[in-house]
């Protein structure tokens, strides 16, 4: 019995490390994903709610939160698909959990998505910032 305790808390770390520093971690550049959308070839998506997103944004950035998301996943992918027409996609939330969620969201409608991680992440390599909406 110890050992199956044991191999299950061993599992269960692993997959909590797994999500929490691989997985979700920024999968481009942030720099040459803003360069992409500078040009018009990308949209950013911030799925933070709206405590988080108050505190900042992604200057240009859409906010769609992943609560809204959730609430009318189909009507929202389709704002989605409308909105970023031809153009890459990059999600980013707090941490990169919540983007990555709708990254799955996106790909399971046809969408091509990337997750960037989390907007700290983001503002650390001096991607520009906007006040969020009030």
């Amino acid at each position: 019995m110890k050992k199956l305790n044991k191999l299950f808390f061993i599992s269960l770390m692993s997959l909590l490390i797994y999500n929490f520093f691989i997985k979700n971690k920024a999968e481009a550049d942030a720099k040459q994903s803003y360069d992409q959308f500078l040009a018009g070839k990308a949209v950013f998506i911030d799925v933070r709610e709206e405590a988080e997103v108050n505190e900042g944004m992604i200057k240009g950035a859409m906010w769609i939160p992943l609560s809204l998301i959730e609430q009318d996943k189909k009507g929202q992918i389709e704002k989605i698909r409308t909105l970023t027409k031809d153009k890459e996609i990059y999600l980013y939330c707090r941490s990169g959990g919540r983007s990555g969620k709708v990254k799955g969201y996106l790909e399971d409608a046809g969408l091509k998505a990337v997750n960037m991680g989390g907007f700290g992440s983001l503002q650390s390599e001096n991607i520009p910032t906007q006040p969020g909406p009030k």
